[in-house]
């Protein structure tokens, strides 16, 4: 028994999820190889911050379309690795993010 062809249509969330876990391994193979310190879902927030001398985790969930949560999970495994920088925003109330000199040598190499 295949379940794939027996649910046919049915079966495309699955599909699609195993589709975008082997994309996701490829991607961090070629990371590796590459020797770059780096998470295929990482890539999203590095671009944003790469375009942006400083931006919010809200606005930067805002830009690639994810939850504020996702996001802050993301950011808090690229400061683990050196990558973000947390700094006071203006107003003092809230934390805008930066790469920090890490971060921009990987976004250099990558984008």
């Amino acid at each position: 028994m295949d379940l794939y062809d027996e649910t046919g249509a049915m079966a495309i969330g699955s599909r699609l999820r195993m589709l975008t876990d082997l994309i996701t391994t490829d991607a961090a193979l070629i990371y590796k190889e590459y020797e770059i310190e780096m998470k295929p879902k990482w890539f999203p927030v590095l671009f944003v911050l790469a375009g942006e001398k400083e931006k919010a985790v809200t606005g930067i969930a805002k830009d690639i379309r994810q939850t504020h949560p996702s996001v802050s999970n993301i950011v808090r495994e690229m400061s683990a690795a050196g990558l973000v920088v947390s700094m006071a925003g203006a107003d003092k109330r809230s934390n805008v993010l930066t790469l920090s000199d890490k971060g921009r040598q990987v976004a250099a190499e990558v984008l």
